[in-house]
């Protein structure tokens, strides 16, 4: 059972939210219901909740304030927020569970499921990193999800990552390799960034780490490592366009 707090100064969306969860979700408990980060701070202290809800834009205080009031976040934290299209991304790359305003019950149901995958001992630096993302037109720093909890990673230190399915394989540049519960085409989504490309679509690279490329057998990309990346012949007056612009 996962024991609960609502931050959130709207009235009518608070009430919402009380009665799709108690409906929706029966393994979570709502504790309190208030309306301000300083009372929100009150119901942590009080009930050790392992699950906030949170409002990002409130009077006095937003959202993100609450973090300087709580020195240890051993809870879980779910946005409720009308931020839309590059914010989301912000939330994305940093692993934080959110919910768009109307709140929709299948969201609502997936944000819940989503918190009980995670362990909370990281999630002050994901919310951190979700600030940071908020803040730039291009995220530099992605929280990706391990079996030991997330790993914090800048966009540059990846070489390269390659598709395994419903799963992602990514190789950094210092050698170390993780395997993620998330698809490349999440990724490509969220990696905003001039130097990622996606030559093939079993792999996209960072072309601050293409070493070569070798137009014999078809044509390939070799990696600073030494790994062979696979290109598509559609992709190849691309990649080259894309790799010489960085030059």
């Amino acid at each position: 059972m996962l024991k609960a707090i609502i931050i959130e100064d709207e009235t009518k969306a608070r009430r919402v939210l009380e009665e799709l969860v108690k409906e929706y979700c029966p393994d979570v408990e709502i504790l309190a219901s208030v309306d301000s980060v300083p009372e929100g701070v009150k119901a942590i202290k009080k009930f050790e909740p392992n699950l906030v809800f949170l409002d990002i834009e409130m009077p006095q205080y937003n959202g993100f304030q609450l973090f300087d009031f709580i020195e240890d976040v051993n809870f879980e934290v779910i946005f409720t927020t009308a931020y839309q299209e590059y914010a989301i991304q912000a939330f994305e790359v940093s692993a934080i569970a959110y919910l768009l305003k109307p709140i929709q019950i299948e969201k609502l149901i997936q944000a819940i499921d989503k918190v009980k995958e995670k362990s909370s001992q990281q999630s002050k630096e994901r919310i951190q990193v979700m600030k940071s993302a908020l803040g730039q037109e291009k995220v530099s720093k992605v929280a990706l999800p391990i079996s030991e909890g997330f790993l914090f990673v800048e966009l540059n230190d990846i070489m390269y990552l390659t598709a395994e399915g419903a799963y992602t394989t990514i190789i950094l540049r210092d050698g170390r390799k993780f395997l993620v519960s998330r698809n490349i085409k999440s990724f490509e989504e969220i990696f905003h960034h001039s130097f990622f490309f996606r030559p093939h679509r079993s792999y996209l690279i960072n072309l601050n780490a293409v070493k070569q490329f070798i137009r014999q057998d078809g044509g390939y990309i070799l990696m600073e490592n030494g790994d062979s990346v696979s290109i598509s012949k559609e992709k190849k007056e691309d990649f080259l366009m894309a790799y010489q612009s960085l030059k």
